[in-house]
């Protein structure tokens, strides 16, 4: 196996990432990795690293990468919206397409978290074969009834303190992360249920049963949008990012098992 570092471009700020190449002859299928948001192309745990090494020693290609402002990538966290992190995925994908040795009709998609709904709205308009989906938010925890009414509110889990903020400056520091507004206000727009929905590869969605973050119904109600080839894992006791070594290697058996299904 190879590994390489490689940098692309997109709306004129360079994104760096990883290649794992296989030591299987070209063309092979490859596979991007969307990381979390606050996330990078590392993961919790090393745990992008690890399922990339495992499925490259598959025979599968893989590519890590940080979005815009996240990790060594350039651009500012603060400006980071979910409209931003899905042109990030698409240059990708068309990064890949010149890329010598992959197979452009065999890409796969590895999103956890945020990433997972990026993969989820992107899927139906691109070049992809076949997803898996960790720990995926469906936005439903944003979800709450004024007067009567279910509503989406990107706001809704924030202190009172941190949405003045967000008023008045545009931004708050949580965690030593700035969340700009537009990140907040790009919930609002996107629907991964709506455009998984529209999607009709191979989709495996697994999360953990404890997860703190983004409820299973999250998954559970992706699950249910999935029109083509589906399977639904949910790991016991496991959290948002499988943060056991038990935990992690039933998510990268499972994963590596559907792409050698589905790819």
């Amino acid at each position: 196996m190879e590994e390489i570092p490689v940098r692309f471009e997109n709306e004129k700020q360079t994104l760096v990432g990883m290649m794992h190449l296989p030591d299987a002859r070209p063309a092979y299928p490859c596979v991007v990795f969307l990381h979390s948001y606050t996330g990078n192309r590392i993961g919790e745990h090393r745990l992008l690293v690890k399922a990339a090494r495992e499925l490259s020693g598959s025979g599968m290609a893989c590519l890590r990468f940080d979005f815009r402002g996240s990790g060594e990538s350039e651009g500012d966290f603060a400006d980071v919206t979910l409209e931003g992190e899905l042109s990030d995925a698409r240059a990708a994908i068309k990064f890949l397409s010149d890329f010598k040795g992959i197979d452009p009709e065999r890409i796969g998609l590895v999103g956890i978290g945020f990433g997972a709904s990026v993969a989820a709205c992107i899927s139906a308009d691109n070049e992809v074969n076949s997803m898996a989906l960790w720990s995926p938010s469906a936005f439903v925890d944003y979800l709450v009834e004024r007067d009567g009414e279910v509503v989406k509110d990107p706001y809704a889990w924030l202190p009172p303190n941190f949405k003045e903020a967000v008023k008045k400056r545009g931004r708050v520091d949580i965690g030593g992360f700035l969340r700009g507004k537009g990140f907040f206000e790009s919930i609002k727009k996107l629907d991964p249920m709506r455009d998984i929905a529209r999607y009709g590869g191979p989709v495996l969605i697994i999360h953990g049963s404890e997860d703190q973050v983004m409820s299973p119904v999250n998954s559970e109600l992706m699950y249910d949008n999935v029109k083509g080839q589906r399977r639904l894992v949910i790991i016991d006791d496991a959290d948002h990012t499988f943060s056991s070594v038990h935990w992690e290697r039933q998510v990268i058996d499972a994963t590596r098992a559907w792409f050698e299904e589905t790819l």
